[in-house]
């Protein structure tokens, strides 16, 4: 079973490092266009919003981790979504017996893999399971800092969690571009104005400052998809205010301190 699995993580690690390493480098073999008009659509689609560079990208270092066996079982968690979406395209939107021989072998191959890796999963299989950085305590989890505006967030965990936030800001506004990145980035209004009040509560002032750059924020994405529009010299200004004022808020979170902070003696 051993020898079994061995063969099948190099196979299949090689066929997705040298698909990746196709994409960006070789031109070996092309990209499959479509043949069914919505297969066409999507692949259009994927092509215009830059996914698809963000897919091979994932398929070239994680076939290259996979090849070489570090953090394989990772690797195939994280190549997963990606053969499922591959799946999808070429069996039940493009309908080419070839494509979908060669996506369905990937699919079984990726999830066979990942059925002998089963205990590496095991953690994050069961029902409330912490994930990376999450504490049992529920301070840090993904909920208390991202969903639930009750309670407080200090200092520290606010500026961890403001940097995994701009990080997602960054790769929807620089690397996936286009409308449907314009709505992923206005979705993430919302944990940020949750991450943003439990820091308030903490410092020891109302959520309801938060109005002000909510407000502005949403007025700027409607602007930016094109939903509303104020005049040219508006429509350049209000997206610039509410990234000032959104600006201000974040940094004034990193810097102020909370009522813990403030109570604290001070050390003679």
């Amino acid at each position: 079973m051993k020898q079994l699995v061995l063969v099948g993580r190099l196979i299949f690690g090689a066929w997705i490092l040298a698909n990746g390493a196709n994409y960006f480098f070789f031109s070996l073999w092309p990209m499959p266009p479509g043949h069914e008009a919505l297969a066409i659509q999507l692949m259009s689609a994927l092509v215009h919003s830059r996914l698809l560079d963000v897919a091979m990208a994932i398929q070239l270092v994680m076939g290259a981790l996979i090849l070489t066996g570090f953090y394989v079982p990772v690797a195939l968690c994280v190549v997963m979504p990606i053969s499922t979406c591959a799946l999808y395209w070429s069996v039940i939107l493009d309908h080419q017996p070839l494509g979908a021989v060669l996506t369905l072998t990937t699919f079984a191959v990726n999830g066979l893999l990942m059925l002998a890796y089963v205990e590496y999963y095991r953690g994050a299989l069961q029902r409330h399971a912490q994930m990376l950085g999450e504490s049992s305590g529920g301070r840090t989890s993904f909920d208390s800092l991202f969903v639930n505006p009750d309670g407080r967030t200090s200092r520290g965990q606010f500026a961890a969690a403001l940097i995994t936030l701009l990080a997602v800001v960054v790769l929807y506004a620089f690397i996936v571009t286009g409308r449907n990145a314009q709505w992923c980035l206005l979705v993430l209004v919302f944990p940020a104005v949750i991450l943003h009040a439990r820091r308030l509560h903490d410092m020891g002032y109302s959520a309801w400052l938060l109005l002000a750059p909510a407000v502005l924020m949403i007025a700027a994405f409607a602007i930016w998809l094109g939903i509303v529009s104020l005049g040219a010299r508006f429509d350049a200004a209000v997206p610039l205010i509410a990234l000032a004022v959104s600006a201000g808020f974040a940094l004034w979170g990193c810097i102020g301190r909370g009522q813990a902070e403030a109570e604290a003696p001070v050390a003679a």
